[in-house]
């Protein structure tokens, strides 16, 4: 399944990969702002050029950031609009690849990609062209923050014969990320039972 459509179908229950979203939304621009300001010193304009359902890009505009949102996903965007607006706060919104960002106007003092959109990129062409792009679109001295859950560690966390949490239901199913390397190119594939 191309990722776009799997986000476009995810995204009305994306909320449920946590235990309770409002609250990852207002934790994780604490820690997105943390980090920033350690590392910048005036930070004001942010990219999240994988914003998803908006739940770091909300965060950091509660937080006094100017973001834009980037994402392939129409669906996400969408929904990141509905829940941007729903807590009050500006953030553009557009559908990008973040393997191209030319249509992106202007320049940031932050690029981010949280949540795990980077493992989506199977070849090391497609995490060349990715990186270039989020450099291209930092001012000098700008920063790049990328992060990435460790699925394998999580499985075995919680492994699959856990009990069921919501936030591991997506459309009625429980679904997990598990390694696959048949072919050396798919570093990762959904598993699905259904409940």
């Amino acid at each position: 399944m191309p990722v776009r459509d799997f986000y476009d179908g995810f995204a009305s229950d994306y909320h449920l990969v946590y235990e309770d979203w409002n609250a990852a939304v207002e934790r994780q621009g604490a820690a997105l702002d943390r980090l920033i300001r350690a590392i910048h010193k005036n930070p004001v304009d942010v990219l999240d050029c994988s914003c998803g359902i908006g739940t770091q890009a909300i965060g950091l505009a509660r937080l006094g950031y100017r973001v834009q949102g980037t994402d392939i996903s129409e669906r996400s965007l969408e929904r990141a609009r509905l829940e941007a607006a729903r807590r009050g706060v500006d953030i553009s919104f557009a559908a990008c690849d973040f393997r191209d960002l030319k249509p992106v106007e202007g320049a940031f003092d932050v690029v981010i990609s949280c949540d795990n959109a980077i493992p989506h990129l199977l070849t090391d062409d497609d995490l060349a062209q990715a990186f270039r792009a989020m450099r291209s679109k930092l001012r000098p001295g700008g920063l790049l923050l990328i992060s990435v859950r460790d699925y394998d560690q999580a499985s075995v966390d919680r492994p699959a014969t856990a009990p069921v949490h919501p936030r591991d239901l997506v459309c009625g199913r429980r679904s997990r990320l598990s390694p696959t390397s048949h072919d050396g190119r798919e570093r990762h594939s959904i598993e699905e039972d259904s409940l």
